[in-house]
Formats: structure tokens, C-alpha cells, sequence
């Protein structure tokens, strides 16, 4: 379809045909979306954007790649793209109840928390624009990431209801007591696999068994050979021509940016609805101290007396410099408009009632332009660089979608070399990196069935693409050669895993059917008991697999006349057999009361977070929750 299109729209042909086209889209307007990609996830009607879903899903794939190094496992991104889906309806479903439940996060309460976070400190204190520029590094905007914040608190606030209700009844702390410190006597042979890898050989029929019936563990990756042009911002810049007269007349658009900006100092007192006092009596005692610092009171001393500001108030109300942007718009608004030496107050902020005086102010300079000259023509390159950058971008990307199916003469017409790449896959490849939409575009059905151009796919900012599939490779199995040393060692390692457990078997055989004594026994078989000592469920010593089974047998049915044997393998493939003698309870009354305190507030929280995640499930199960696995598409 695409290409009779594309045939056909030269020409009068073409006039017409976008004529027609052009009527559609007044009138009836496009969608380039269908309605199953305009949302994410729905909780009872409520739709999580795709473009929010799909940027934390590249966050996280990221870090998989950083943790795996390899290719990720086609099971591990379904199951991780799945609970990203789950996480945002979990997310959507508790801010929902919480404003039901009436809930609510004031500006106040949600200043407070922007002023906690230590990413937005600057020498000890919260800095605006330290705070700006790091969200602006995040690619985040204050508005995004303060609602964002906001729903965070919000959710906060129904996890901790939930848990701040939770209790332990005295008898359950006690017998969670003496579960957690109860001592068990055990003993234990471990007959290591690795014992017998002289006595385990494997055979080629073997080999040739297991890869026959495993094939599909041992599949060679799809790949596509690839040639693509790109245009780069660094080649952009190299083509910016820097004239005199052009960074003058730059410098007339742009010279705002070099007046330094004004900066004030000032001092303040702050009172707060608080320590019995409602908001009247707050702005009259703010009232009151303004007054008596322009009847000549010592503002400092003022302020060490009555300022609830823990930040200043022992530095005698002191901020230091600040420029705009720094403190909230009331008190903003007021400082900026005030003389050096003049007191205003009561000035009313989301923090409560303050009295400023001014300190001192700092006018801002321009700079000239001899003085700003450096600094333009960096700015004016980017800024040049930028315009060029997108222009040759629409270019390439018009060209080779004129061109179809060819890139080669794209590269003669735009003077840009063809370049090209062996073995990409769906993890991507050499020089063109891992970038999902790049993968995504070159294993588009277009573009690798069809053999057609691909649009222009950006690798980050400073970069952009087009590429065409050259040769297709899909994944098969790999010869059994490239494969025999891994199938060799993994049956090997069963091999020895499998003797450790015949010998193991052996002598739980002889223990349990002959009456054999555990010492008789081992001794005669040349194993190498451990000993007798007593361990609880948290010992860091005894095989895990051993602990999990040993503790797993009722008290009543362990005797130290007759001790219970068994056997286990082990989580690292060898084999343990062990007994099990005694049973001994703790003394609960021994417990010192601060420890038994502490274990009753985590017992209590840890009670609280199960009644947390009982609480999600049962919302999630009346909840009408829809879930849109093709964004990831």
C-alpha cells in the first residue's frame, strides 16, 4: 500500500491526492494512535498516560542492561514490563482511595518535604535554584514533579494509617518469641558434589540427547546486517560560521542573560500557629514584633527571642544573599519591593507570619559585550548548531522517505557517508548503541520484512538515524559444537550432584533401616560429621536447606534416644544428611524489657505492612483495572 502511494503521488496525481487529504484532516482531523495505545493502564475509568509509562519502562530497562550486561531474557522483560503495569495500577488505585477517604496534602506539608530532600541542599541549606537545577537535569518540571510528590504523600499517608494501627497481643510477641529463639541440637554430613567429578564422564550420545531435546536453550540471536546515515550535532556545529556582526546583533537578543541579576540581604522573624496560638494571635504577635523593631529594637536579638525559623533564627533572622527565585512568592514579592534598612511585617507565607528587614542590596551589571564575547559564541555555535541539526534531520528524513528502499543515493544527494553494521540484534549493536526506538524501528515489519527506509529514530540529543535492513539472519540453534563444552559441564555437574545424592541415600538407608548409630555409620562409610551444636532458624553455618527442614519437624516427634535422620540436597547442589536430637524453648520471662520494646514496635510494623498488602489486594480485587501490554510495543 505504502509504495502504490508513493508511485502514484507525483506529479498532478500528487496535488490532487494531498488536496483530498488536506480536506480530511480540516474537517475530520487525524488519529495516528490507535485507542488501545492512548492509555497505559485504567483504574476505574481513570487512564495512566502511555508517555508516562513508556518513560519509567526506559528508566528501568536501563537498569537491567546495566545489571545484566547481556541479553535479557525474553521471560524477565515480560514479567518486569507486567509489574511496571501493576506498580502504576497500584499507584493509581491508592491515590484514589485516599481521596475518597478525604485525605489531603497541603502546600505547607508538601514545602516541607521539597525543603527535606538532601539532593536540593546547598551548604547545609535547601537552595531554589539548586532545587531547580537538578530537576531540570531530571528532565522534570517543578509543576511535574511536586504533584508527583504530592501523590506520593498522599499514598503515604493510607500505608501509614494502616501500619501506625497495627498491634501485637502480648501472647502472640511471646510466641513469636519462642519461635524466633528456639534451639534445635542438629548434626550433618555434606558430601560435596565435586568429590566425585574424577568418577562422572559424559558420553557424546549424551550430549547429542540433550541437545536434541533442549534446542531451543540454545538459540543464536536474531540479526540483521544494517546501512544508515546520520547527522549528528558535532557535524552541525562544524558548519556554523561565526561573524563579528552576528554575534554583535546575537548579543542585541540575547544580552538580558548577562545582566546579573539583582541580590538582596535580609533578616527575618517568623511566627508560627503554634504553642497555643491560633492563626489571629500568630499575625498579631508578628504585628506586635514589627513594631517593636521599628521602634528601634534590636532586630537580632528579636529574632534569637521569637523566630521559629530553626534555620536562622540563632543567626539573628540572618538569610544571607539571595536572588529571585529563592524564597516563596509573598515573602519574594515584599523583599524585592522594600528599601535597604526598611521593615515590613506581618507578611503572610504558607510557613506562617514573617517580619523582614533589609539588609543590604547588590545591583546586577551587564556585561559588555567585549566581556560576554567567549561565553556567545559558545551559546550562539549551540544555538546555530540546534537550527542546522534539525533542519538536516527533516531532510534526511524526507529523502529516504522518498527514496524508499535505497539509502545510497540518500548519501550522494546530502553529501553524507553511508555507513554500515554487521550483527545487530534486539539488544542492539555496535555504534548505534541499545536505544529502544532504534530497535523497535529496525525490526518494524516495514523496515525488515519490506526492505523499506526507516524514518528518522533520534540516539539521544545529539544524534539521528535512518537505517535500512541489508540481510536478515533469523535466530536458529546453534551447532552443536559452538555448544558442546556448556552441555558437557551441565550434565557433568548433574552427574556429580546425582552420585552425592546415591551416596547420601546410601547412608540414610543404612541409619533408618538397620538401626545403625550415626557415629557407626559415618565412621564406616568415611564421611566427616560436623558435630553436635545447637542452632536457631536464623543460623548462618548449618546448609539453609538443612535449617528449613529440621525446624519444619514437630517437637513431639524428636527424641534424643532415637534422633531423626533425613536427608536433603543442598542449595548449591551437594548433598546433607543430618539428625536431629533435641528441641529447646527459650525463656521468654529472660528477655530484657528494652529488647522485647524494640521487637514489639517491629512486630507490630511488620504486622502492619501485611495488613497493608491485604488491604491493596482486596481493593485491587473490586477494582476495575485495565492493563495495556502493547505500550511496550
Amino acid at each position: 500500500m505504502l509504495q502504490k502511494i508513493r508511485d502514484k503521488t507525483t506529479g498532478w496525481v500528487a496535488a490532487v491526492f494531498l488536496a483530498v487529504i488536506a480536506v480530511v484532516f480540516v474537517f475530520w482531523g487525524i488519529d495516528f494512535q490507535s485507542n488501545a495505545n492512548t492509555y497505559a493502564v485504567k483504574v476505574n475509568g481513570e487512564s495512566v498516560p502511555v508517555q508516562t509509562v513508556q518513560r519509567a519502562w526506559q528508566q528501568r530497562l536501563s537498569q537491567l542492561q546495566q545489571m545484566l550486561r547481556d541479553e535479557i531474557p525474553a521471560d524477565l522483560l515480560r514479567s518486569q514490563q507486567s509489574a511496571m503495569l501493576d506498580q502504576f495500577a497500584q499507584q493509581t488505585l491508592l491515590e484514589q482511595r485516599a481521596q475518597k477517604l478525604g485525605y489531603q496534602v497541603s502546600d505547607e506539608a508538601l514545602a516541607n518535604r521539597v525543603r527535606e530532600i538532601p539532593q536540593f541542599h546547598a551548604d547545609g541549606r535547601f537552595s531554589s535554584d539548586r532545587y531547580n537545577a537538578v530537576l531540570r537535569s531530571a528532565g522534570l518540571t517543578t509543576t511535574q514533579f511536586e504533584a508527583d510528590l504530592r501523590t506520593e504523600l498522599l499514598i503515604t499517608q493510607v500505608h501509614e494509617a494502616i501500619v501506625d494501627s497495627a498491634f501485637v497481643l502480648p501472647y502472640e510477641l511471646e510466641r513469636r518469641y519462642l519461635l524466633e529463639r528456639q534451639e534445635r541440637e542438629v548434626d550433618y554430613v555434606l558430601i560435596p558434589a565435586s568429590a566425585f567429578a574424577n568418577q562422572v564422564q559424559v558420553t557424546d550420545e549424551q550430549i547429542q540427547a540433550w541437545y536434541d531435546s533442549h534446542q531451543s536453550d540454545y538459540m543464536s540471536p536474531e540479526t540483521v546486517d544494517l546501512e544508515y546515515i546520520e547527522v549528528t550535532r558535532a557535524m552541525a556545529e562544524a558548519r556554523v560560521d561565526v561573524s563579528e556582526q552576528a554575534l554583535k546583533d546575537y548579543y542585541e537578543t540575547v544580552k538580558d542573560r548577562f545582566q546579573a541579576q539583582e541580590r538582596r540581604r535580609a533578616r527575618h522573624i517568623l511566627i508560627t500557629a503554634e504553642d497555643g496560638l491560633d492563626e489571629a494571635a500568630a499575625e498579631k504577635q508578628a504585628a506586635d514584633i514589627a513594631e517593636q523593631a521599628k521602634s528601634g529594637a534590636n532586630f537580632e536579638a528579636l529574632a534569637k527571642q521569637y523566630s521559629k525559623d530553626p534555620g536562622s533564627a540563632q543567626q539573628g533572622g540572618d538569610l544571607g544573599w539571595a536572588d529571585r527565585g529563592t524564597f516563596v512568592g509573598p515573602f519574594e514579592d515584599a523583599l524585592f519591593a522594600m528599601t535597604k534598612g526598611e521593615i515590613r511585617g506581618p507578611i503572610k507565607t504558607q510557613f506562617g507570619y514573617h517580619v523582614i528587614r533589609l539588609e543590604d542590596v547588590e545591583t546586577g551589571d551587564l556585561k559588555a559585550f567585549d566581556e560576554a564575547r567567549a561565553a556567545l559564541e559558545v551559546e550562539y555555535r549551540k544555538d546555530r548548531a540546534a537550527a542546522i541539526f534539525t533542519d538536516e534531520s527533516q531532510h534526511l528524513d524526507e529523502q529516504s522517505f522518498a527514496a524508499l528502499t535505497e539509502l545510497a543515493p540518500v548519501a550522494t544527494a546530502l553529501n553524507l557517508p553511508l555507513k554500515k553494521l554487521e550483527g545487530f540484534t534486539h539488544e542492539g549493536g555496535g555504534e548505534l548503541g541499545a536505544d529502544p526506538e532504534l530497535i523497535k524501528a529496525v525490526f518494524n515489519e516495514e523496515v525488515l520484512e519490506r526492505g523499506q527506509n526507516s524514518p528518522i529514530v533520534p540516539l539521544g540529543d545529539e544524534r539521528a538515524v535512518v537505517v535500512r535492513v541489508t540481510n536478515h539472519k533469523p535466530a536458529e540453534p546453534r551447532p552443536i559444537a559452538e555448544v558442546r563444552a556448556q552441555i558437557d559441564e551441565q550434565l557433568k555437574r548433574q552427574a556429580m550432584r546425582d552420585a552425592a545424592t546415591k551416596q547420601g541415600e546410601e547412608a540414610l538407608a543404612r541409619l533408618q533401616q538397620q538401626g545403625g548409630s550415626w557415629a557407626n555409620v559415618m565412621s564406616e562409610l568415611k564421611l566427616q560429621p560436623a558435630g553436635r551444636r545447637f542452632v536457631t532458624r536464623s543460623d548462618q553455618v548449618v546448609p539453609m536447606a538443612v535449617i528449613r527442614e529440621a525446624f519444619q519437624i514437630p517437637p513431639a516427634e524428636v527424641s534424643a534416644e532415637k534422633p531423626r535422620v533425613a536427608g536433603t540436597l543442598t542449595d548449591d547442589g551437594n548433598y546433607a544428611v543430618w539428625s536431629l536430637s533435641v528441641v529447646r524453648a527459650p525463656d521468654a520471662a529472660a528477655e530484657p524489657a528494652e529488647q522485647r520494646n524494640v521487637r514489639q514496635q517491629q512486630t507490630s510494623r511488620q504486622i502492619g505492612n501485611e495488613e497493608f498488602a491485604t488491604y491493596l489486594a482486596d481493593a485491587e480485587s473490586k477494582a476495575d483495572i485495565e492493563k495495556n501490554l502493547r505500550v511496550f510495543e
